[in-house]
């Protein structure tokens, strides 16, 4: 397994920021992720090209420039590796407009003429090109046209559960020699428009005065996946290997102790009683949390746990390959240790992938570390 760059905002700049507006950084950020990409895309990808396929490219550009550190990647697997993909969809609905809707989000109500010209920039924006831009496969298309893979794949719909479905697809996949190979990308922004405004509406935002629930962030993170002897006879150094994936659906919001109990039960029989290193899911709201931590000291006898959202903010759908990221990243956490990551999707279920670190990563720049 080799992983890519992640890129998150840091937690005093989303606790300072509007808890109903994304900041100006936001956009910012997500512009010239799309500019460095561009660059190398055909003519037509790059009218079709949307923020979030941007930033999952560049992701995986350095996921892949880890994984061919040593030695490349062959045209002949690249044509049997699959694409997977966990990734929110561009929206085309102006903040702007959105505020003349909702007259209270502004000091004086508007007038005709001003309602009028925002519908006239909305118009402007829907172009025919733009459906290609709201297709759940707009991602998935980029990556697999940009490294030419062959193999397959499909996106993923499974809330902040993405992540743990994504590599429990592609390990089954892998093992049973039907691929050579995958490329894992997910992107995620809690920070716009309509995800802000929901999240708040729940009360689920954690600002200046609600100190209980999630820290929104944006992110991106990717991970390029192939059988251990196929990597060993290229002389490749994997940054982890895993040894096993599984996700169980479930229709609650929130995972309570019991749902974590029993999942475990199921699925890490062996560990019960062992103290592997756990990273949680917790993504900021207590009673999730609480529960979630207190499953995991029932079952693994008090381990250590790591929680890597309270340092870079609850990102939504890519959060599983984040947090792995961040562990692949962590100098405290040893190499060929039983690691366990948590997931837990909204009406989707929970999940948990157990793997072992094998080598040390390099973060690619500073906004990897």
């Amino acid at each position: 397994m080799f992983c890519g760059q992640v890129k998150t905002q840091n937690i005093p700049e989303l606790l300072s920021s509007d808890p109903q507006m994304p900041s100006a950084s936001d956009f910012e950020e997500l512009g010239t992720a799309k500019r460095k990409v561009v660059r190398n895309l055909a003519r037509e990808d790059r009218s079709i090209l949307t923020e979030p396929a941007a930033q999952c490219l560049q992701s995986a550009i350095d996921a892949f420039e880890i994984a061919e550190a040593v030695s490349p990647i062959g045209e002949d697997q690249r044509e049997n590796m699959a694409v997977y993909t966990s990734a929110e969809r561009e929206r085309e609905f102006p903040a702007e407009l959105w505020q003349l809707v909702h007259n209270c989000e502004r000091e004086t109500k508007p007038e005709v003429g001003d309602v009028l010209s925002e519908i006239g920039h909305l118009r402007t924006a829907i172009h025919p090109l733009a459906l290609f831009k709201r297709l759940p496969t707009s991602v998935l298309y980029h990556i697999s046209k940009y490294f030419k893979l062959r193999g397959g794949g499909y996106p993923f719909q499974r809330m902040s559960l993405g992540g743990i479905c994504m590599l429990e697809e592609a390990c089954a996949t892998i093992s049973r020699g039907r691929i050579e190979g995958a490329v894992l990308s997910a992107y995620g922004n809690m920070n716009s428009l309509d995800n802000r405004l929901a999240f708040t509406k729940m009360g689920l935002v954690r600002n200046q005065a609600h100190d209980d629930g999630i820290v929104p962030s944006m992110g991106a993170a990717s991970v390029v996946m192939e059988p251990l002897e196929q990597v060993e006879a290229r002389n490749a150094q994997p940054l982890a290997v895993i040894k096993r994936v599984h996700s169980r659906y479930s229709d609650k919001m929130h995972a309570n102790s019991e749902d974590w109990i029993d999942f475990y039960r199921q699925t890490f029989a062996d560990l019960a009683g062992t103290s592997p290193i756990v990273i949680c899911y917790d993504n900021g709201i207590a009673k999730a949390g609480e529960d979630e931590h207190f499953a995991i000291n029932q079952f693994f006898n008090n381990p250590l746990t790591f929680s890597y959202k309270k340092y870079v903010g609850y990102t939504g759908q890519p959060n599983n390959l984040i947090d792995l990221v961040f562990t692949l990243l962590d100098p405290s956490i040893p190499l060929e240790r039983p690691v366990i990551l948590n997931g837990v999707g909204s009406s989707s279920g929970i999940g948990a992938m157990l793997f072992e670190k094998r080598n040390e990563a390099i973060p690619l720049t500073k906004k990897a570390a």
